[in-house]
């Protein structure tokens, strides 16, 4: 399956070491470019409050995008709580029952050749 843990360090050498995935070379090689980007950071998200839709992301009402600003591109997005929370509102309202739960599991890798070259926004 697609997903971003993927990394790991050897314990012999401490060097981080790439899973064949999506974001590798497409013979399985390590991507440089996605490795050095991915982990250059020494932090994680850790939450024991989230939602995850994998395949079965609702669409989020238009208005509430609007509200966001929010367009499209990847990138990492902040928004101070006051704003988010209409977000956060339709979320918790039409989704309580998938509190804390995998709702569908991630875009199937096994089931696609294409690969993530790190580079703008291209699957390749």
């Amino acid at each position: 399956m697609v997903g971003d843990n993927i990394y790991h360090r050897d314990s012999s050498d401490l060097r981080w070491r790439q899973a064949d995935s999506h974001h590798s070379n497409p013979d399985g090689t390590v991507n440089i470019y996605n490795l050095e980007r991915d982990t250059k950071v020494d932090q994680v998200l850790i939450s024991n409050h989230f939602f995850y839709f994998g395949t079965a992301a609702p669409v989020v009402p238009q208005l509430i995008l609007d509200r966001l600003r929010y367009k499209n591109p990847r990138s990492y997005r902040h928004f101070r709580n006051r704003t988010g929370v209409p977000l956060i509102d339709w979320v918790e309202t039409n989704f309580a029952k998938s509190t804390n739960e995998l709702t569908a599991n991630p875009f199937d890798f096994s089931q696609s050749g294409k690969r993530y070259s790190g580079k703008g926004s291209k699957i390749i």
